[in-house]
């Protein structure tokens, strides 16, 4: 009533965007707070909707990993493991062993490249500003997990650093590709060769922990293999 008009349309404007301008460039911080809302809302979407519909009919989530599989497609929807342990321990009020078991059982991730863009970090600037209690949740799985490697590889701090979720820097950020590989009961690449790299170099570490864990899906079909397949 004031007159202010594009001030009473701003937060409309605003809230609009996590699903308007999808992507934005993440160069400038503008677009780097977008991406992350929007990897948050969507991820967020899908984890509450795959509960509730899980819930229609199953109130024993020990069931859960038989009933839901979730494939983490690179490193985009990633947070989609704090908050689905965010649901289970604040809203279904699991025990933390309990709830991680079962969100291990449900999650695999599937790397699609080496390249850097496939495997963000967030800062912990950003995680502490609009997500500070899923922060708290990736302290503890990381806290438990380091736990899990000085156990396994006693007396090499090296080691404890180089796995980390926590990128130690002039910035702190939390890598999501390691995140979701220790969430992950299978990880797997999408070529014989990039699976070999995954193993034996960017995630040699976590290959020499789990080695288990790793499989190679290979992605696509040659059009011959498909129209022999199509033919037969």
């Amino acid at each position: 009533n004031t007159g202010d008009y594009i001030r009473a349309y701003e937060r409309k404007m605003l809230s609009e965007n996590i699903t308007k301008v999808l992507y934005p460039n993440d160069v400038i911080e503008q677009g780097r707070e977008l991406r992350f809302k929007q990897q948050y809302f969507f991820t967020s979407c899908s984890i509450q909707d795959i509960v509730r519909r899980f819930k229609v009919k199953d109130q024993d989530f020990r069931t859960f990993p038989d009933k839901v599989a979730i494939q983490l497609n690179d490193t985009h929807p990633a947070l989609a493991i704090a908050e689905l342990m965010r649901l289970f321990l604040d809203v279904e009020h699991l025990d933390w062993d309990f709830a991680w078991d079962i969100a291990r059982q449900t999650f695999g991730y599937t790397n699609h490249t080496l390249m850097p863009e496939a495997l963000e970090q967030w800062s912990v600037r950003l995680f502490e500003e609009f997500l500070p209690r899923h922060l708290a949740i990736i302290y503890e799985i990381n806290r438990r997990f380091l736990r899990q490697v000085m156990n396994k590889f006693p007396n090499d701090p090296d080691r404890i650093t180089r796995m980390s979720l926590i990128a130690e820097g002039q910035e702190k950020a939390v890598r999501m590709a390691y995140l979701s590989v220790v969430a992950s009961h299978s990880v797997n690449g999408v070529a014989q060769l990039h699976t070999e790299l995954l193993k034996h170099d960017l995630l040699r570490d976590f290959h020499e922990l789990w080695p288990e864990r790793f499989n190679n899906k290979t992605n696509g079909i040659t059009p011959r293999r498909w129209l022999l397949q199509c033919n037969a």
